[in-house]
């Protein structure tokens, strides 16, 4: 669903705030993450009589295990609300006109579409008369590329466009790794440098859940903003390549000083972690497969990169994840988290390497990033349907010309 919105978005922005736009959906994980700290602490208080009879986890027996039932039960069941609340709207948003007029070409509707949206209407409404004539009109007239897996390929072959599907999956597969391995072990991270301690159960879910809440406040939430600030002035490509950059810093200061550094520097640097994750690569790595592609491929192009970080996401926690807790003992339950970031810092090093291979989207036509218009770096003729002098004699249709307006009013 989350790419879903940001398929759907990024058509409808303008060229100049796109960046914007899209970091700004993106940037409503940092509110939800708020949301689920702030109903876990609730939470938490709600239960403290309860969870305040067990010194530590393992003797939470009873009126205590009963609490911690009932708390992840809530606490998962008000996760449900915002979901059905976001399916209702994915279910009622309509097609977005450059999905109409680049795949469907159904220019009728595309261009009524627009003028719908430009009134603050949900969908337009054209004479269907029209708009089979069209349609029938531009079927003779138009040779137009099938999204079949065989084009895909062909499409791909070339390292030109296979580049940049190698440089957004790889992206976001070596972000994941580091990012659900910190993210999902949020807990465990904030135990071993000493944020999450206390003298009941209680005190540990508490501390646990504060912890979270400013890591969230002071790291996360402004990363996010700080990328909707400035994508679009600065570049998608600058900020992914620095904040990949930072982050091996950052990671290798973690590894290699971990025992040198007090729980005070080890938690601020989590945070700046934090921070650059989203004014960074989480960010881009969202962003950037939203507008590379051309209209037909772009589902199924983003829709593999996400793929590749939901690999990366699972090495972090099969591979990497056990390698924490080798040696463990009673004392130090995470021996080797030390090496753990060593390793999110070589990740973080590659993501470097892979961002060279991604083109820079700021301000520029979704069009001419397809490769549509002509005289352009990246103009494929074949992709865009301008072969056998379709083009000269059907630009209006062919998406250079009225697509390209119509991709601007919207």
């Amino acid at each position: 669903m989350s790419g879903s919105f940001n398929l759907t978005i990024n058509r409808f922005a303008t060229t100049k705030w796109r960046g914007a736009m899209m970091g700004s959906v993106f940037a409503m994980q940092g509110i939800g993450q708020f949301a689920a700290g702030i109903v876990a602490l609730i939470v938490t208080v709600g239960f403290k009589g309860s969870l305040s009879t067990a010194a530590t986890v393992a003797v939470c027996t009873g009126d205590c295990a009963s609490s911690v039932d009932k708390m992840w039960r809530v606490i998962v069941g008000f996760g449900a609300v915002p979901g059905c609340v976001a399916l209702y709207y994915r279910l009622t948003i309509p097609e977005t006109p450059r999905y109409t007029f680049d795949v469907a070409r159904d220019v009728e509707k595309a261009g009524e579409d627009v003028k719908a949206y430009i009134q603050g209407k949900p969908e337009g409404r054209p004479d269907e008369v029209n708009r089979i004539q069209t349609l029938q009109h531009a079927e003779g007239r138009l040779e137009i590329p099938k999204a079949s897996f065989g084009e895909f390929f062909r499409h791909y072959r070339q390292w030109k466009h296979g580049k940049v599907l190698l440089g957004t999956a790889g992206s976001w597969f070596f972000l994941d790794i580091a990012f659900y391995g910190l993210s999902l072990n949020n807990t465990v991270i904030l135990q071993a440098i000493g944020y999450s301690g206390g003298k009941s159960v209680y005190q540990v879910f508490f501390n646990t859940a504060v912890g979270n809440i400013i890591i969230v406040c002071a790291g996360a939430i402004p990363g996010y903003w700080v990328t909707v600030a400035l994508i679009d002035t600065v570049g998608r490509k600058p900020i992914q390549f620095m904040g990949f950059s930072i982050l091996t810093v950052l990671f290798c200061i973690i590894g290699f000083a971990y025992h040198k550094l007090s729980s005070h520097a080890l938690f601020g640097l989590y945070v700046l972690c934090q921070f650059f994750f989203n004014f960074g690569p989480n960010s881009t790595t969202f962003i950037i497969p939203g507008e590379c592609f051309p209209t037909r491929y772009r589902s199924t192009s983003h829709g593999l990169s996400a793929a590749a970080g939901k690999i990366g996401s699972i090495i972090a926690q099969v591979v990497i994840g056990p390698v924490r807790v080798h040696g463990a003992t009673k004392t130090n339950p995470s021996p080797w988290l030390n090496h753990v970031m060593e390793i999110y810092a070589l990740f973080m090093l590659l993501g470097v390497f892979t961002t060279f291979l991604l083109p820079e989207t700021k301000r520029k036509t979704l069009e001419e990033l397809a490769g549509e218009v002509p005289g352009t770096s990246n103009y494929d003729a074949v992709s865009a349907g301008h072969v056998g002098g379709v083009h000269k004699n059907s630009g209006e249709l062919s998406g250079t010309n009225s697509g390209e307006e119509a991709g601007e009013k919207v």
